[in-house]
């Protein structure tokens, strides 16, 4: 039986011996996306720590689950202890050195285990804290909003550069889908967006691999091509928070996350189109801005790419998986998600640069940028044009 054909609780039991010459291994115990999936979590919590237990959130996630949570499993184990990560001027929780450090200096010695209440923030910064501190660690999530609960690393926030930090799987994911269902709808099209942005992720991997030789594994790719298979198929449902699509959505995001942690690289779940994602929030946070959701600003950047391969894929050394994209925008609009970025919120001169600057993102994956900006920066700078003139002069 295929990876991509296992049911998430399955997949996370065995270790495979895989055609690509790796070892695929989850390092996951369990999974629980149920109505009691938070119970659950602190029968699982108090099983695995031998000693003190962290629970950190920030100042909403605390409301929403973090004190139930801590106090819960502080009737059990008295060396529980939390910590909420404040918000700064209003502004949400960033996950850079300070926060980092911060809740490093705000904890006490001798943790054992540690548990991470939220989303993509809380996760990343509690993620990088227990993999520095050799302790395991579970989430408890609060919104289906990305795809970083089972990733290997942490994305965050160094001297005003995005960077994927050394991080470590979590024992377990959890999560109570009345909590996923009631989260802000903005959160909801952010994790569908997300998810959406994998088929890019895979066609720049084939790219890739058919141009540079670059190492593949058809397995990997299948399960990630089958999280975003399962997203846009719940489309329509998503405005009504179904109770069925939103739990889809969050075990798209999970399989996403293992799939990359199994390959032991974010190669099988990111392309460019997180590039200039990263490009854009670089910029906002230079400037003090708030910036979108990561899922919306990547599911937007995936319509922006898509249009940038239908520019050159006639043009390109070898051929690419053909994605319509007219469909893949129907499918992000018919789930409340935006696809343009002007409407966005990225202001013009960002978007433009971002489209000849987004390679410098990452040195390790080869992109269409990547290529373009080796080989044709002239036609690089002409698409930056064309496509910026599509966005805020002919407003598509």
């Amino acid at each position: 039986m295929k990876l991509k054909d296992l049911e998430i609780k399955e997949l996370i039991k065995n270790i495979y011996p895989c055609e690509c010459g790796l070892i695929h291994d989850p390092k996951m115990e369990r999974i629980e996306i149920s109505e009691h999936g938070t119970e659950e979590a602190i029968r699982f919590i108090l099983n695995k720590a031998k000693g003190r237990i962290m629970v950190i959130s920030d100042e909403i996630t605390f409301k929403i689950a973090g004190k139930r949570v801590y106090e819960r499993l502080k009737e059990v184990n008295k060396e529980t202890y939390s910590y909420v990560i404040p918000q700064k001027n209003n502004i949400p929780v960033i996950p850079n050195e300070s926060t980092i450090g911060e809740t490093l200096i705000r904890m006490p010695l001798g943790i054992d285990f540690f548990v991470a209440v939220g989303s993509g923030v809380v996760n990343d910064v509690v993620r990088n804290i227990s993999y520095h501190l050799g302790k395991e660690y579970a989430v408890i999530g609060t919104a289906p909003s990305m795809d970083g609960y089972a990733s290997i690393t942490s994305s965050l926030i160094i001297n005003n550069v995005k960077e994927s930090c050394p991080g470590q799987v979590p024992k377990g994911i959890f999560a109570d889908i009345d909590i996923l269902q009631n989260a802000p709808y903005t959160m909801l099209t952010a994790g569908f967006g997300d998810v959406l942005s994998k088929y890019n992720a895979v066609r720049e991997w084939r790219f890739s691999r058919d141009l540079n030789k670059e190492h593949y594994c058809e397995e990997i790719a299948e399960m990630v091509w089958k999280a975003a298979d399962k997203c846009a198929d719940s489309a329509s449902l998503l405005k009504n928070r179904d109770k069925k699509a939103v739990t889809g959505i969050m075990e798209a995001l999970i399989l996403s996350g293992i799939a990359m942690g199994m390959y032991k690289n974010t190669r099988p779940g990111s392309g460019c189109e997180h590039h200039i994602v990263h490009y854009w929030d670089i910029e906002f946070i230079k400037r003090g801005w708030v910036h979108p959701l990561h899922g919306n600003a990547v599911g937007v950047a995936l319509c922006v790419i898509c249009r940038l391969y239908d520019l050159i894929k006639e043009k390109l050394p070898v051929e690419v998986t053909d994605l319509n994209t007219e469909n893949i925008e129907n499918i992000l609009k018919s789930a409340g998600c935006e696809t343009n970025p002007k409407t966005l919120g990225i202001p013009e001169d960002i978007f433009h640069d971002s489209i000849l600057y987004g390679y410098k993102m990452s040195s390790s994956k080869y992109t269409i940028l990547t290529h373009l900006n080796k080989y044709d920066k002239a036609l690089l700078e002409k698409c930056a044009q064309i496509l910026t003139k599509q966005y805020y002069i002919d407003i598509l």
